[in-house]
Formats: structure tokens, sequence, C-alpha cells
């Protein structure tokens, strides 16, 4: 493998522009505002190997993810007057999916000879519906893949070439993807390894593989200073919670109310994978084809034991297919070459369709049974309704663009799917994104700095949105108020206390939630 060259840089830099389109919208609860205010309270109380949430100890992931976002908070953090927060929270996703899209393109290139190939992953992996918007996410999962991505081409790179240095190299990316997410970085690659090996009898390079003293060396220097302040901080709680229930319980159990169906996948993948989904039939096609290279082998299995993991798990969400996407735009490169139809960019066609219908005939859907859901969709199509006509006008100039790129007679099918591929893109970071974010999550940073300006003691019942601690710069405990406290409740129990004309004032109120203080008497 050659260094980076300059056109590798210039193009990581300029996905990384790309990926900050759209990056200055309010967090989304829960997640994001979990990182994000877990890494508040990182650096706050400047404990950094183990992470609390509203005070409360978390167990839901290792620390890597955190040391990125506080890294970022603490050097970029004095911008925050001229740049939103939030763009700087979510710079280590950023940063990550810029490198996830070149790491796959290089190697792209260098399997098949061709650097137009690379660029064509390059820029794909950065404008599919799934990883474009994980890449703009401040949580984990970018991170993750990109580990999974340098997972999968180390160990394919040592498939056709054996060598001590890329055997190092796969324990490192093993040990951070640890450090990042825990025992699935080392499950998917493990599995997929073996299956290959097994279904290729390979069993000398197997051994070869793991046998190396220094690579377990370097894993466990990597694994242990954290280990040991994980649990001196939270001692033997930490690993029950995190491995028993957020890896074991999550696969079989239904974590969260996030479960499935074993054909889940077989529907999410296809919009996950827009506009570029068309490739996985043609790869299906020339399977029997692929098969017969051994790098080609590795790419199927690592995808197959990702689909039949996650499809088997109890706990089931659309990112977790991403997973195999390292594998997947690698053998999209191998497929590009011998297909030429304009059908299969169609797919391409479906978000802008989807928003413009979703803009036109909103009246149409059923009503969400929860009280949340209603109020969240009432405030989505109120502000559709504001802004109807240049929303429309733009939905539809992005629309025709794509049947532009569709039509052309000249260009290549890799033309047509990228253009389509920057259509999706602009489409979720510059209408959808924003919009849902105005939405659902901007009254809710206006509620958290209407609290911090007036300086309150708030706590919350009924509702868990770490963003409002994170922008309040402060933790929000879940409990019942004291006297001179104010609350963020639950649209729910907001109406029981209606009820009961207890005395209080609203002070913001949002989807699902009101922010509230106990009335002032009233000076006589």
């Amino acid at each position: 493998m050659t260094a980076p060259s300059k056109s590798d840089w210039r193009l990581f830099l300029c996905l990384v522009i790309l990926g900050l389109i759209g990056t200055w919208v309010p967090l989304f609860d829960l997640d994001e505002g979990a990182f994000l205010e877990a890494t508040r309270e990182l650096l706050a109380d400047g404990h950094w190997a183990a992470t609390t949430l509203d005070g409360e100890p978390r167990y839901d992931k290792p620390i890597l993810s955190y040391w990125l976002q506080a890294s970022s908070l603490t050097l970029f953090g004095w911008l925050s007057p001229v740049i939103p927060i939030e763009m700087i929270g979510r710079l280590p996703s950023v940063i990550a999916g810029a490198l996830w899209a070149t790491v796959l393109g290089r190697f792209s290139a260098e399997v098949t000879k061709k650097p137009s190939l690379g660029v064509f992953v390059t820029l794909a992996l950065a404008t599919t519906l799934g990883t474009s918007i994980i890449s703009r996410a401040a949580t984990a999962d970018a991170v993750l893949n990109l580990w999974l991505a340098l997972l999968f081409t180390d160990i394919a790179r040592y498939i056709r070439k054996p060598s001590s240095s890329l055997r190092l190299k796969v324990f490192l990316w093993l040990g951070l993807g640890i450090l990042t997410k825990g025992p699935v970085a080392i499950i998917i690659p493990a599995c997929a390894f073996g299956l290959w090996v097994l279904l290729s009898n390979q069993w000398a390079l197997f051994w070869n593989a793991i046998k190396s003293w220094g690579a377990w060396a370097l894993l466990v220097a990597l694994l242990t200073p954290w280990l040991i302040g994980v649990y001196d901080a939270q001692g033997h709680v930490f690993f029950e919670r995190f491995i028993l229930r957020h890896n074991v319980e999550r696969f079989y159990g239904n974590l969260h109310g996030h479960g499935g169906h074993p054909l889940y996948y077989l529907l999410v993948t296809p919009l996950v994978l827009l506009p570029y989904c068309g490739l996985v039939i043609a790869i299906l096609i020339r399977i029997r084809e692929y098969w017969a290279c051994p790098v080609n082998r590795f790419a199927l299995v690592w995808v197959a034991v990702v689909l039949l993991l996650v499809s088997s798990s109890g706990t089931q969400l659309p990112h977790y297919v991403l997973y195999s996407t390292a594998p997947l735009f690698v053998l999209y490169a191998r497929v590009l070459p011998t297909i030429t139809s304009r059908l299969w960019a169609l797919p391409g066609l479906f978000v802008p369709i989807s928003a413009l219908g979703f803009g036109l005939f909103h009246d149409l859907l059923p009503e969400p049974s929860h009280l949340r859901d209603q109020e969240q969709l009432i405030a989505l199509i109120q502000l559709m309704t504001e802004w109807r006509i240049p929303l429309t006008a733009a939905i539809l100039s992005l629309l025709l663009l794509s049947l532009t790129a569709l039509m052309i007679p000249k260009w290549h099918l890799s033309q047509r799917l990228i253009t389509l591929g920057g259509v999706q893109l602009v489409c979720i970071a510059i209408i959808i994104l924003p919009l849902v974010s105005e939405a659902r999550q901007q009254p809710l940073k206006e509620a958290a700095l209407i609290a911090k300006e007036a300086k309150a003691d708030v706590v919350s019942q009924g509702v868990r949105m770490p963003s409002f601690s994170f922008y309040r710069g402060a933790i929000t405990k879940e409990r019942v108020p004291i006297e001179g406290q104010w609350v963020l409740i639950s649209v729910t129990l907001f109406h029981e206390l209606e009820a009961i004309n207890t005395a209080f004032e609203i002070k913001a109120s949002g989807p699902g939630w009101r922010l509230i203080a106990p009335r002032e008497p009233s000076k006589t």
C-alpha cells in the first residue's frame, strides 16, 4: 500500500467540507444529546476513563468517542460564538466519515487498478443515504465504521500478501474499535475471517495471523489503561451493565423498543443504501464469478456475516446495516464497469419524490397514536406550511436535476449515480434534517437557553432529552421537584398537573414536553 497522495488528501479535505453541511442544526435526542452531554460532564468532572449522563453512570459505550468529542470541544469550543457548537461536537464524526470513504476509495483503486473507480467509491459512500446521515451524527457509529473499513481492507491485503506489519495494523484497528463500541468491533471481522478460512481451507494463513505475540501485546496495551481507569471509577458494575445489558441483551432482547423481524433488513437495506442499492442486485447476479477471487469471497462472506448477525439480533436499527459497507462498496467498484443501463440509477429518485410527496400529501397520513408524535408531526407540518413555496420550488428543482441526470444520453452510469447521490445529499442535509431538527429540537434548545439565562435549577419528569442539559450546561436529574425548581415535564404528566390546578407557568413548550416554573405569588 502506497502512502496517501496529494489527490487523496485533497479529496479527503473536500469530503470534510462536504460533511460539515447540515451539521449546524440542533442536536437530536436521545443519542446525540446523550453523547455530547456525557462528554460535557467528562470535561467538567475531569475523570477521563468513565462517563456519566445527568450525573448518573453511563454504561452504553466505551470511551474513545467521548475522548474525540472532548478533544474537539476543547480545541475548538472557544470558536462557538462564531461556529455553532453542534458543528464542533459533530466534527469527529465528520472527519471519521471522510476517512471512512477515503480508505475504501483507495483500496478500491488498489484492487481494480483504476483510480477513477476509487474516486467513485469515495464519493458514493459520502453520498449514500445511511452513511451521509451517520457521518453527521455526534455518536460512535461513524468512528466505528472507520475502524471496520480499515479492518476489512487490511485483512484483505493480508489475504493477498501476508506481512507482520499488516497483522499489527489489524490488531491496532481491533483495539480502537473495541474502545469505540465494544465487542461488535471484533465479532464481525473475526467471524468473517474465520468463515472465509473455513470455506477457503486456509488454516495456515489463519494460524499465522493469530500467533503474533507482538500483535496481542499491542491490543492489550491499547485496552488496559482504559479498563483499569473505568474499573477504578465504576467497578465491576460497568462491565456487567455494558457487556450483559448493552451487548448480550441487545442481541437476545429488544432494547429500548428497537425490535424488528428477521426480514427487517430485507426492507431497510435498500433504503439505507440509496441511491446505490441497485448495484447490490448486480453483485448478486455475478456472485458465482466473484466467489472465485479470495478477496471478493472475503467481501461476500463479511456482508453475509453482518446481515446474519443483525437480522438475528433482538434489537434492530437501520444503521446496523452500515457494518457491511466496507466490503459492499469495494464490490461496487468490481461490478460498476460491467453494467451501463441507466435503470440501475432509478432508486436515486426515491428521496426527492418522497420529500415532495410528504409536502403535498401529508394530510393523508394516519394520525400517530402517541401524543408526543402527534405534536412533532403538527410542528413539522406547520413549519412546512410556512415555507411551502420555497420548499416546493427547491424540491422540484432537485427532482428536475435528478431526472436530467438520468436522461443525459452520453453520461456513464457512475456519473448518473454520483449526481443523484449529490442531489439526495442536498435534500437530506439542506432540507430534511434542518426541517425535522427545527420542528423537534429547536424549541428544546431555546428552552435550555431560557433556563440557563435565568440560572434556574431544573429537574425532569417523564422525559429524557439530554441535549437540554448540554445546552444549559448543567445536569438535569429526573426526580420530583422541590420548592422553587423548574421542571422539564412530559406532556402527559403536564396535562395531569393542569387537571389539578397546580400553580405554575409555562416557560417554554415543544413536541412532547413543557418547561414549567412555580408561579410567583401576585403582589398586592
